[in-house]
């Protein structure tokens, strides 16, 4: 199984990626801590809603 993100780049975990937070339209900046087959467990900042983790589909993220 190789992950793309919304580029076409692989993905491999410890990878940071930025993202849209979910319910907001606010850029994050992560790290990927897990792959599973059709999502990504990705470890960030604190967020406004108390979170510091984040699950988002391979395509919804972009590798930096």
């Amino acid at each position: 199984m190789t992950a793309l993100d919304f580029l076409g780049k692989e993905l491999n975990v410890g990878d940071d990626v930025v993202f849209v937070q979910l319910s907001y339209r606010n850029l994050l900046k992560g790290t990927i801590k897990k792959i599973t087959p059709k999502t990504l467990i990705i470890s960030h900042e604190r967020t406004n809603v108390g979170g510091t983790e984040t699950k988002q589909f391979h395509d919804q993220v972009i590798k930096i």
